[in-house]
């Protein structure tokens, strides 16, 4: 007999059993990965002030099929801050000294967020070092929009903008808790305890340190419809239908432009559907990248 567990139940450390923590030397950067399984790579890429247990639910399931790896990027988790700035550059480097460091010549991308904009410029920087990008809910969409949708999306982004000042300001677990609500479209469904101390606890140890989302709202390196057809991978496009920043009416006006573009919808999710509807999540990137 079956037993549901209900989400806010699980356990992250239940999640990740079978996996393993490791760290590598990044040029420099000791870099954090939960890694797990053989085979083909993929490698998470977490969003902006987040930490690879981000995709804690995936690790061990997409493992079954592939070599998969979710590691803290650059100045975030337990992954050093070596004093570069945090910009586009810094951070698509930052992944191929990791992939150099673990011997990975070349790997799959699923990019949550502001990994998912990280994600496409791996692409287009480094071609022959990425195979298939997964943008999901990603960051910097710079497309041809109606003013309704783009106010939508500054709506969203102005407040996760505010949250993450108020954590700045006073940083305490009450406001941690308020800058993770912002991800979940149903918090009280996908927030536990175990979460909230998580980020909490990489928070502290981050205090007094350049903070990552200080970059917030920045235009570097947009991807516009220009840099967009620049992509020479395939690239899904993983969305859901209550992202609170770039709405899913921007995600398929962008793919418009990308030369092999597929496009994925996640419902009754926000902006982590990756830990919000882990088993539709795995099951749509295992049959992308298996096709």
């Amino acid at each position: 007999m079956t037993t549901t567990v209900p989400a806010t139940a699980k356990s992250i450390w239940v999640d990740l059993l079978g996996a393993e923590v490791r760290y590598y030397d990044a040029a420099g950067i000791r870099t954090r990965s939960i890694e797990s399984g053989t085979g083909e790579t993929i490698i998470m890429l977490h969003g902006i002030g987040g930490h690879a247990e981000a995709f804690a639910r995936n690790v061990v399931p997409l493992g079954e099929h592939f070599n998969a790896r979710s590691i803290d990027y650059y100045g975030h988790g337990f992954t050093d801050y070596g004093g570069k700035p945090f910009v586009k550059d810094t951070y698509v480097r930052h992944l191929i000294d990791f992939m150099d460091a673990a011997g990975i010549k070349k790997a799959h991308l699923i990019g949550e967020s502001l990994g998912g904009w990280i994600a496409a410029w791996a692409a287009i920087d480094y071609p022959d070092r990425v195979g298939k990008v997964i943008y999901t809910v990603g960051a910097h969409l710079k497309v041809p929009i109606d003013e309704a949708t783009q106010a939508k999306t500054a709506a969203g982004q102005a407040e996760l903008t505010r949250l993450s000042k108020q954590f700045m300001a006073e940083p305490n677990r009450a406001n941690v808790h308020a800058r993770l609500k912002w991800l979940f479209y149903k918090p009280d469904r996908d927030i536990n305890d175990e979460l909230i101390d998580l980020r909490w606890a990489l928070y502290q140890r981050a205090l007094g340190k350049p903070n990552p989302a200080s970059s917030l709202g920045t235009t570097e390196s947009e991807l516009t419809p220009e840099v967009l057809a620049r992509i020479p991978r395939p690239m899904l496009f993983l969305w859901t239908d209550h992202n609170p920043s770039q709405q899913a009416k921007t995600a398929k006006a962008a793919m418009q432009y990308v030369k092999d573009a597929e496009w994925a919808m996640i419902e009754d999710a926000g902006h982590w559907p990756q830990w919000e509807h882990p088993d539709e999540f795995n099951r749509i990137v295992t049959a992308y990248l298996n096709k």
